[in-house]
């Protein structure tokens, strides 16, 4: 993970629904990605599409899961372990995606995946997010117990390959226009790093990468890179197509 460069992952969920058309999404993401100096790409197949690019990872462009079992060798039908990924060439994890907190993933799971994926030597990516926003402001006190508890057991040590991905459930999905404004992504960004502050130390809040996730398009990047005070961007729909997705990442590279 370059702590210089721009995060821009694409998670491509349950798409494409073949493997040739997955091969060329990849071809022509990772052809525009290895062009970008300012930018590192990190693609996330789907499982079943994964091992069709094992390896094929570059200084720009690298190779990411969207979840993990959070053991090696364990009796657990149907799931895949850190280590399985890693072999493929895999740098980056995807961890507690809101939708894999829909279908039942605690925060107890998640954080036994991330000190998993941090302990075989990859990045993990840990999604948080509200489903609403009230209007007492409660869902502060959600977002600090979400990401204290999703962090449980996660050694001060490890936290040089953490990355948060704050996702606010109601803006995933939608168009440009539904998504955050700059404006109160920064003010998320902000709060994230007073909880990790908290947590630990200044200098760990400083280190740590924060990207946003919801309705991310081309017509909203730049903005939210220049002005959101983050990292990077968690892209879904947008990174399957991969015009579109090149000029996102050719517009982040240009800031």
């Amino acid at each position: 993970m370059s702590k210089k460069k721009k995060l821009i992952v694409a998670n491509w969920k349950m798409n494409p629904a073949s493997s040739a058309e997955a091969r060329v999404l990849f071809a022509k993401t990772k052809r525009a990605g290895s062009t970008l100096d300012k930018v590192e790409t990190i693609i996330c197949p789907s499982f079943a599409h994964l091992a069709l690019f094992a390896h094929m990872g570059t200084t720009r462009v690298s190779l990411g899961a969207q979840t993990v079992f959070w053991a090696n060798s364990a009796r657990v039908t149907g799931e895949v372990s850190p280590e399985i990924v890693k072999d493929l060439g895999v740098s980056y994890v995807i961890v507690g995606h809101s939708e894999r907190r829909a279908l039942g993933e605690s925060d107890e799971v998640v954080a036994k995946k991330v000190c998993a994926v941090l302990k075989e030597g990859m990045s993990a990516i840990l999604c948080i997010g509200e489903k609403e926003r009230d209007a007492d402001a409660k869902y502060f006190e959600l977002l600090k117990n979400q990401l204290k508890n999703s962090l449980a057991g996660t050694a001060r040590k490890s936290l040089l390959g953490l990355i948060i991905a704050y996702e606010p459930l109601w803006a995933i999905g939608k168009s440009a226009r539904e998504a955050m404004s700059p404006r109160d992504v920064r003010e998320m960004s902000i709060f994230i790093k007073k909880l990790l502050t908290d947590l630990y130390d200044p200098s760990i809040a400083e280190a740590v990468p924060i990207l946003y996730g919801g309705s991310v398009e081309e017509g909203n990047t730049a903005s939210l890179l220049a002005e959101g005070g983050i990292f990077g961007l968690l892209v879904g729909h947008a990174s399957l197509d991969a015009e579109r997705f090149t000029r996102v990442l050719k517009t982040a590279n240009a800031l």
